[in-house]
C-alpha cells in the first residue's frame, strides 16, 4: 500500500498542480453533459487489460463520438494511473468538443487519484472563459451612476483603481473595454479570492473620487458578451 502511493505521489508531482483551470475553457453545454453523465455512476475499478481494450475503443477513428465520450468517462471514473496516460494520449491528438470531453475527464481522473492519497474532497474547475493554473477568468462589467455616463477622466480613474486593487489581491487584469455607458475588463483571479472581494473593493476605491460608478454590476464566467448581450445585461443590472 505505501509503495502504490508513494508511486501516486510521484505521478502527481510530474503532473500540473492540484487546483487545475482549464486554459482554453470548456463550453457550458459540454461541461453539463459531461457532469450528468458522470454523476450517473461511481468511481469504478478497471483491469490494465480492461483499461487498454476501452483505451482501443476511444482511439478508433472508426468509433461514433458518442461512444468514445462514454469511454473516456468510463476510464476517469477508473481514476488509475494507466487511465489517466489514456485519456491523456487521446486529448493530445483530439480536437473540438472531443478534446473538451477529455479535457474533463482527464481531470476527474486525476481527482480520484488524489483521493487515493487522502480523504479530502478534490475538485477541478472549469469555466466557459478558462484560467490559468490556480486563477479563474472573469469578465466584470460595471457602469455610471443613473443617468450618468464615463467621462475619460473616469476611465482613467477605473484603470488605475481597479489595476491596483488587482495587484494587492494578487489578480490579473488582462484587459479593458471602456466605453460612455459602461467599462468592461477580463480579469484572472485567484481561487481562494471571492469575486465580489475583487470587484467591491475596486468600485469602492474608483468612489473616493466622486461616486460615479454604480455600486452593481455583472460578474461572469460562461464568455465575454457581445454588444447586444451588453445592451440586456445593462438592462438587467439597472433595473433587475
Amino acid at each position: 500500500m505505501e509503495n502504490e502511493q508513494e508511486q501516486i505521489r510521484k505521478f502527481l508531482d510530474s503532473i500540473p498542480e492540484k487546483f487545475q483551470v482549464h486554459e482554453e475553457g470548456v463550453k457550458m453545454e459540454i461541461q453539463k453533459e459531461y457532469l450528468d453523465y458522470s454523476e450517473s455512476f461511481g468511481h469504478g475499478v478497471l483491469s490494465d487489460a480492461e483499461t487498454d481494450k476501452l483505451s482501443r475503443i476511444v482511439l478508433n477513428p472508426e468509433v461514433p463520438d458518442e461512444v468514445k465520450k462514454k469511454g473516456l468517462t468510463i476510464l476517469a471514473h477508473a481514476g488509475s494511473i494507466s487511465a489517466y496516460k489514456q485519456i491523456s494520449k487521446f486529448y493530445e491528438s483530439a480536437e473540438g468538443e472531443l478534446k473538451q470531453w477529455a479535457s474533463l475527464a482527464m481531470q476527474e481522473c486525476r481527482m480520484f487519484i488524489e483521493s487515493e492519497l487522502s480523504d479530502e474532497s478534490i475538485g477541478f474547475i472549469s469555466t466557459g472563459l478558462g484560467g490559468t493554473k490556480d486563477k479563474l477568468r472573469i469578465y466584470f462589467l460595471v457602469l455610471p451612476q443613473e443617468n450618468e455616463t464615463f467621462t475619460e477622466q473616469q476611465h482613467k480613474i477605473i484603470e488605475n483603481e481597479l489595476n491596483q486593487t488587482a495587484k494587492e489581491l494578487n489578480c490579473d487584469i488582462e484587459s479593458f473595454d471602456f466605453q460612455e455607458n459602461y467599462a468592461g475588463l477580463t480579469v484572472l483571479i485567484p481561487m481562494d479570492i471571492a469575486i465580489a472581494t475583487f470587484i467591491d473593493a475596486g468600485i469602492q476605491n474608483c468612489n473616493v473620487f466622486g461616486n460615479f460608478v454604480l455600486e452593481h454590476y455583472y460578474a461572469g464566467n460562461t464568455g465575454i458578451p457581445d454588444k447586444e448581450e451588453i445592451k440586456e445585461i445593462i438592462e438587467i443590472v439597472r433595473n433587475g
